[in-house]
C-alpha cells in the first residue's frame, strides 16, 4: 500500500486475520464439527480463511473436543504422516507454530493433540499433528496472532452476546463462520463486522464466483470475484458526447430573462 501510494496506484488488499467459528448452543453435532475439521485442516490450516478459533458454549466444550478428535481420526485414518495430511510449508512457519503452542502452555493452556497416532508427526519434517488448545487467555500469543496451521484454540462463552462481544473486541476478521439457530444467527450477522460469512459450513463462500470476496478494516480493502472483481481490477472511463441540442446555452453569459426564470423555478 505504501509503494502504491507513492505512484497513486489503487490497491486491493486481502490481509487475513483471526476468523472465528461460532458454534451456537445445541449445535455441537457431527455436521458442525466435521465442517470445522475440514476447514481447519484443509492444507494443514494454511489458508487465509481457515477457522482460526472456535467459540463454543461452556456446557459443550468436552463434547466438542471429543467429537473433533473422533472426526479428525475419520478424516485422516493414517494419521499425520499420511499423504492426505499436509506438512507446514517451511521450517520458519513450523517454528512459529511451535512457539505459539509453547507460549500457550507456559501461560496455563491445555494442549491436546488429536487424531490417529499424533506422535507420528515428528517422523516427518515440519509436520504438526492436529492440535486443540484449551483455557486460552489474552496473555497468550495464540489469542492474537493469526495461526495459519492445524491448531484450533477453543474458547467458551455463556451466551451468544458474550461470543459477539469477544469477536467485536478484536480486529475485523476476514471470514466468520456460524453454526446454529436462526435467531442467534441473525444476531451474529447484525452485530458483527467481518469479511464474508458462511453459515453452517466453512471455507465455501470463497468458491462462489458471484459473491464478492474481501476483508474489512485490518483484514483487507476491496472485494473481488465476479462482477465485483471486474470492477475492482479495471478502470471505468466515462465518455460524454454533446449532441446538437444544447441546453447549456441557456446558462451561458450573457444571462437573460429566460435564464432568470428557469433559476427561479429550480430554486423554489
Amino acid at each position: 500500500m505504501k509503494a502504491a501510494s507513492e505512484n497513486l496506484v489503487p490497491v486491493t488488499l486481502e490481509l487475513g486475520g483471526k476468523s472465528p467459528a461460532i458454534v451456537g448452543k445445541g449445535s455441537v453435532h457431527d455436521r458442525t464439527v466435521s465442517a470445522i475439521v475440514w476447514g481447519k485442516l484443509l492444507s494443514g490450516g494454511q489458508t487465509c480463511i481457515a477457522p482460526d478459533y472456535a467459540l463454543v458454549h461452556n456446557s459443550e466444550i468436552n463434547t466438542f473436543v471429543e467429537s473433533y478428535d473422533r472426526l479428525v481420526q475419520a478424516a485422516y485414518p493414517e494419521g499425520p504422516t499420511s499423504k492426505d495430511y499436509t506438512s507446514i510449508v517451511n521450517d520458519q512457519q513450523y517454528s512459529m507454530l511451535i512457539d505459539l503452542i509453547d507460549d500457550a502452555r507456559a501461560h496455563g493452556a491445555r494442549i491436546i493433540e488429536v487424531g490417529h497416532r499424533p506422535g507420528d508427526a515428528t517422523r516427518r519434517p515440519h509436520t504438526l499433528a492436529p492440535t486443540i488448545v484449551l483455557d486460552v487467555t489474552d496473555k497468550m500469543k495464540i489469542a492474537h496472532e493469526e495461526i495459519f496451521g492445524p491448531i484450533l484454540p477453543i474458547l467458551s462463552y455463556s451466551n451468544i452476546e458474550d461470543a459477539i462481544a469477544y469477536v467485536n473486541a478484536r480486529p475485523r476478521p476476514l471470514a466468520l463462520y456460524y453454526f446454529g439457530e436462526d435467531a442467534d444467527r441473525r444476531k451474529v450477522l447484525d452485530r458483527t463486522t467481518s469479511g464474508n460469512v458462511t453459515i453452517n459450513g466453512t471455507i465455501m463462500h470463497v468458491a462462489q464466483d458471484d459473491l464478492p470476496f474481501g476483508g474489512v478494516g485490518t483484514s483487507g480493502i476491496g472485494a473481488y470475484h465476479g462482477i465485483e472483481g471486474f470492477r475492482r481490477l479495471s478502470h471505468a472511463k466515462g465518455v460524454y458526447e454533446q449532441r446538437r441540442w444544447n441546453t447549456i446555452k441557456l446558462f451561458s453569459a450573457p444571462f437573460g430573462t429566460l435564464t432568470e426564470r428557469i433559476l427561479n423555478v429550480l430554486l423554489r
